[in-house]
């Protein structure tokens, strides 16, 4: 019982290195290398441009959650999203997204889940960013006779979310039970409300109109910066496939990058890629080669920048500790229930 995830993940890589092992041997690698050499360096570094742009917004919207706890300067969330995206491009799952809790933890002082909060609330408002633009692709394709269900699913969780999020915001804060330790299971219910309640409040602070006027349109930029990338990279390669095969492609690579079973994703990011221009009428090898071009160019620089901004992270923030709104959430003023159950 112990092993059977591990197990299970183990199955699935080799049933993954077998699939892509038979999908390599029938490339025609000489036309698909063919197509990397002959893409134009200019238009590929405007598109690596607008994939830097595209991070840059996504450090605005988790800094934007940082600030309503009063922490974090724009330019170590700008360095800690780089090192996490590095962190991704070069290891297996979300190490990346890790890595921006235990940096961002260290630079500012806050607590670990006040941090991971913000990083699950930026992820969130990525999501819907890719739900509005799988939305704008099934009205611009011939699949548009699907957008309105998708719309009507996207509208139920839209207000799904902001019911919870108004349930909890009026909820009265329940005080917590002054006692002696009890069982095992008590003390760990108990330790789970305690931080139920705390992240409840920080998720509070950072949905706000205010917040979410900021937030969302740095979330439509970023998705957008990343479509830009992706036609850039195609028409420097000459691919035949216009803005609308672009854009579904960039929705199967984003659906592809959900599990990321390989170290930086390398294998299927291309093959998700080929795979949707080739269902729009785009040559297969020259696709793939055009996935492979989009993977490096996004990639390499990014690992590049990433390990520069490193040992630069680790320093600690000094505005933070000019800001008076960081107290309930930093490490001095937070401090771990007892064992009597006595909360702060």
């Amino acid at each position: 019982m112990r092993y059977r995830r591990p197990m299970a993940m183990v199955v699935a890589v080799v049933i993954l290195g077998v699939a892509g092992a038979e999908y390599v041997r029938h490339v025609n690698w000489h036309g698909t290398l063919a197509v990397i050499r002959h893409a134009s360096l200019l238009i590929v570094g405007i598109a690596t441009a607008f994939h830097l742009m595209s991070l840059l917004s996504k450090a605005g919207v988790w800094f934007v959650c940082l600030r309503a706890l009063g922490a974090g300067t724009y330019r170590i969330v700008v360095r800690a999203t780089f090192v996490g995206a590095a962190l991704n491009s070069l290891f297996m799952g979300s190490v990346g997204e890790v890595g921006r809790v235990v940096i961002m933890t260290r630079a500012t002082g806050l607590r670990t889940y006040a941090v991971l909060t913000t990083v699950a609330l930026e992820r969130l408002l990525n999501m819907g960013g890719f739900v509005a633009v799988l939305c704008v692709a099934l009205l611009i394709t011939p699949l548009r006779v699907a957008a309105a269900p998708t719309a009507l699913v996207a509208a139920i969780l839209v207000v799904s979310a902001a019911w919870l999020a108004t349930r909890t915001s009026g909820s009265r804060r329940r005080s917590a039970v002054v006692g002696r330790a009890g069982s095992g299971a008590r003390r760990f219910r108990r330790l789970w409300r305690i931080r139920a309640r705390r992240i409840a409040k920080i998720a509070r602070r950072v949905i706000t109109p205010r917040r979410l006027a900021m937030a969302v349109p740095l979330t439509l930029l970023d998705w957008t910066c990343q479509l830009a990338s992706y036609h850039l990279v195609a028409r420097a390669a000459h691919l035949p496939m216009g803005i609308t095969g672009s854009l579904v492609a960039l929705l199967a690579v984003n659906v592809g990058l959900v599990v990321r079973v390989t170290p930086g994703n390398v294998g299927v990011f291309e093959i998700a890629y080929a795979t949707a221009a080739h269902s729009l009428g785009a040559p297969m090898d020259a696709a793939l080669g055009v996935g492979m071009l989009i993977h490096l160019a996004q990639d390499l620089p990014t690992i590049v920048l990433g390990t520069l901004g490193r040992p630069l992270v680790f320093a600690r923030d000094r505005a933070t500790a000019r800001t008076p709104g960081r107290r309930t959430v930093v490490r001095p003023a937070i401090q771990s229930p007892t064992p009597g159950g006595t909360s702060p």
